[in-house]
């Protein structure tokens, strides 16, 4: 399954960069929505991109169907691989791991420059190879993201200034 997300930004690509690659940042931005938990394994910077890892625990209001696959609160593992030489465009190639829930997650997140600021298109891919819940998982993870990265954007919104920089 498939989820297509863009959202807009009312700064450059380089201000918006440092809530997703600067470790103190990224810790503030994942306890604001609710994480708990937050680490930060991995952390390797370099001027031509950034690699990094997270994890965290996320609680979820899970359906009843899916509680056997999943608690209520779940950790993920997220690796990231930026490039940044390509400035004002970023590209980060992403996993994501639920430990312990049978579901493949990757995707892009693309940042480039637009008129009145910056955008960030997203891109992810969830599948799941367990047969009858499989469908249903993977809609539930494919809700529970969008729902996250719309909340990450109404964060980030309030943490932005007005003017690009």
């Amino acid at each position: 399954m498939k989820l297509e997300l863009t959202h807009t930004y009312a700064c450059s690509t380089e201000e918006l960069l440092r809530f997703f690659v600067e470790p103190e940042m990224i810790q503030q931005k994942y306890e604001a929505l609710g994480c708990q938990r937050v680490r930060i394994p991995q952390h390797l910077a370099e001027p031509s991109g950034v690699a990094l890892s997270t994890k965290r625990e996320v609680t979820s209001n899970v359906p009843a169907v899916l509680k056997r696959l999943l608690g209520s609160q779940n950790l993920v593992k997220q690796v990231e691989e930026w490039q940044l030489d390509r400035a004002p465009l970023y590209r980060c190639e992403m996993s994501v791991e639920l430990v312990g829930v049978p579901i493949k997650i990757t995707g892009t997140m693309v940042f480039e420059p637009a008129k009145q600021g910056c955008v960030n298109r997203v891109e992810m891919q969830m599948k799941s190879a367990l047969p009858f819940i499989g469908n249903k998982l993977t809609r539930f993870v494919h809700d529970e993201i969008e729902r996250m990265a719309n909340a990450e954007w109404h964060y980030l919104q309030t943490q932005l200034t007005t003017e690009p920089a």
